[in-house]
């Protein structure tokens, strides 16, 4: 299985993460925009696949709207509902010539799921070699880590406010949580870093998204990334009770806007661009 993996060669494939409730207003909508640009605009192929949509025909039906106003070439949905559907021959066909995949939000256990360990998995971690775009919103973004959060509540620090499992690892060495600062979930990320300290935490607020290139990602939108760094830490105690508070020590924290970008190799933030200046009352 092919995926991005700090300290070796990166694929040439880029991969878009969101926080979940990104615009899809005309004057608003930079994020969906970057990834029709990346996708190849007039000449894209993308497919948007819903599976862990309650209502796929409404929300597939809303991203072909979105994506063919926004100039992309050609716009479909792929249904995958069972896993007969993840190892077929027309999903297998449909993916190996598209430009750009899009994952929507939903629930992300079906994602993985239907397509864990299917050939649809396996060729979109092929096509990420070659160029493939991969995005994903909400239970789509937390999906794409090693380690994915399925479930949990924020309301403190230990090890029953989360419950993981396995994601499909197009990017390595993170663990992801989306919805970040409108729905309180610091906690929650820092319960779950506590138990996997060697895993980068990931918290995209709403409207806002990550693009990894190789070793780096770029902060896109409206809110910030919080970045979890436990590498440093000089203690960290998970205790057996699930409900037993978690210490943690030493443990690295950023805030990153729009205009920043992050470079995992080193775990070190950096600035590609001067943030707008506040207008003056």
């Amino acid at each position: 299985m092919s995926y991005i993996k700090w300290g070796t060669a990166a694929p040439s494939g880029r991969i878009l993460v969101i926080g979940g409730a990104e615009s899809h207003c005309e004057h608003d909508d930079t994020i969906l925009d970057r990834f029709v640009e990346i996708s190849g605009r007039g000449s894209a192929r993308i497919i948007v696949i819903a599976t862990a949509s309650g209502d796929p025909d409404k929300i597939e039906a809303e991203y072909i709207e979105v994506f063919t106003r926004l100039g992309a070439g050609h716009v479909e949905a792929l249904r995958l509902e069972h896993r007969e559907q993840a190892n077929s021959d027309h999903a297998v066909a449909l993916l190996r010539s598209a430009t750009g995949v899009f994952f929507t939000g939903g629930d992300q256990l079906r994602i993985t799921t239907v397509l864990g360990g299917s050939r649809v998995d396996t060729i979109l971690h092929e096509r990420a070699e070659d160029g493939l775009v991969l995005a994903g919103t909400s239970a789509g973004a937390t999906m794409m880590a090693s380690t994915m959060i399925v479930e949990g509540q924020g309301s403190r620090v230990s090890p029953g406010s989360v419950r993981t499992g396995p994601g499909l690892e197009f990017v390595h060495g993170v663990l992801i949580d989306m919805h970040f600062a409108e729905r309180g979930r610091l906690n929650r990320l820092l319960s779950a870093i506590a138990q996997y300290p060697h895993e980068l935490g990931l918290g995209i607020d709403e409207n806002t998204a990550i693009l990894v290139e190789g070793s780096r990602f770029e902060v896109i939108g409206a809110g910030s990334v919080t970045v979890i760094d436990a590498g440093p830490a000089s203690t960290i105690e998970t205790p057996s009770e699930e409900l037993g508070p978690i210490a943690l020590c030493g443990v690295r924290l950023h805030v990153l806007p729009h205009g920043y970008t992050f470079e995992l190799n080193g775990r070190q933030p950096r600035i590609t661009e001067a943030p707008e200046p506040e207008e003056q009352p």
